[in-house]
């Protein structure tokens, strides 16, 4: 009996914790949205590429995850104040009959889906609308839905679904979104790398205030890192049946946020000091006497003599272009879009 109440204490404990944490790292993720969302809206008037559907999506996410951080202030008042499912707050957060708890759950998993999708979509793009890149992600993201559909019907009628089989898909989740996660990264990191590749090593990379290639993967990498690591630590915890996981439950949806708007603010801040370096001028605005030599950028001489029949060509397979904008939240402009790194004409 008092191993239960050591039990029940420590859960409660971890619960509390997790509650504060959350409010703490969406109090976090809304400046970083506000940011994000200002210097996009700043960027369409100036003519910059925009992209309606991950401005919108980021609006979307957003929304969603003020609606879960509210349910989760509901949810502990209920659980610690008012003590709606008694013994302890522990029995309530486990009754997924009351609304809020099954709305918590639904939410997770909504989010967890829309942020997979959009990286897809992301990857879609990136490698100029190839189906084939993306079917396995593609059908991670159907295996998702048909996990987590399954677990949250066990959620809200416990007897629909028998105990083995319900255990068997939640112990798939975070495997199925981890794979999800690193395969999706290391794709858009791979496209962005070749296509760096391929611009030094045919010398179609041009001397300009883009900031270069590997900076931009750096900054996917990075910010994919926060999502990644989350899940190898829930994995590892409910593999060891811890209660330590509800912090990290808790902290998981605005993390999930954090991860795209930084990758927006990251960039801008990227491009923003390549370019103050190109004109001139370190990122405080002082002047300097000499522009930087860096080895990411090898400048194409023009000529007015050269002949084509003497120099032949051949395009290469994907068109090496330049990072130049938060197009895609990162600035890959897809086939047809504007600016790049390229031969120029004349």
């Amino acid at each position: 009996m008092a191993g239960e109440d050591a039990a029940t204490l420590n859960a409660q404990m971890y619960m509390l914790v997790g509650f504060w944490l959350e409010a703490m790292i969406y109090g976090a993720y809304a400046i970083l949205f506000i940011a994000s969302v200002v210097i996009s809206l700043k960027g369409r008037k100036r003519g910059a590429s925009f992209s309606p559907i991950f401005f919108f999506s980021t609006i979307s996410m957003f929304i969603m995850i003020t609606v879960y951080t509210f349910i989760n202030l509901y949810r502990g008042i209920r659980a610690f104040a008012l003590t709606v499912v008694p013994p302890n707050p522990i029995a309530y957060y486990s009754d997924f009959s009351q609304w809020d708890n099954y709305a918590f759950a639904v939410i997770v998993t909504m989010l967890v889906w829309h942020a997979d999708a959009l990286v897809i979509y992301r990857c879609f793009i990136i490698w100029s609308r190839n189906f084939w890149v993306v079917l396995v992600p593609g059908l991670l993201l159907l295996l998702s839905f048909a996990v987590n559909t399954i677990t949250l019907t066990a959620f809200k009628h416990p007897d629909a679904v028998p105990l083995s089989t319900v255990t068997i898909f939640l112990s798939m989740v975070y495997p199925v979104n981890l794979a999800q996660n690193i395969l999706t990264t290391g794709l858009i990191s791979y496209r962005i790398w070749s296509q760096h590749r391929k611009a030094h090593s045919t010398g179609l990379m041009r001397v300009s205030a883009s900031m270069p290639l590997l900076t931009v993967i750096r900054i996917i990498i990075e910010s994919a890192l926060i999502f990644t690591v989350q899940q190898i630590l829930l994995l590892i915890l409910l593999e060891l049946n811890h209660t330590a996981q509800v912090i990290l439950h808790a902290t998981l949806v605005p993390s999930i946020g954090i991860v795209f708007v930084l990758m927006t603010l990251r960039t801008h801040i990227a491009r923003t000091e390549s370019e103050a370096l190109w004109s001139g001028r370190d990122a405080t605005g002082h002047s300097s006497s000499h522009r930087p030599h860096t080895s990411n950028t090898v400048a194409i001489i023009r000529t007015t003599q050269t002949h084509a029949e003497d120099h032949p060509m051949k395009p290469l397979d994907g068109k090496v272009r330049r990072v130049d904008s938060d197009r895609e939240s990162y600035g890959v402009y897809e086939n047809g879009g504007k600016g790049g790194y390229g031969t120029e004409s004349g």
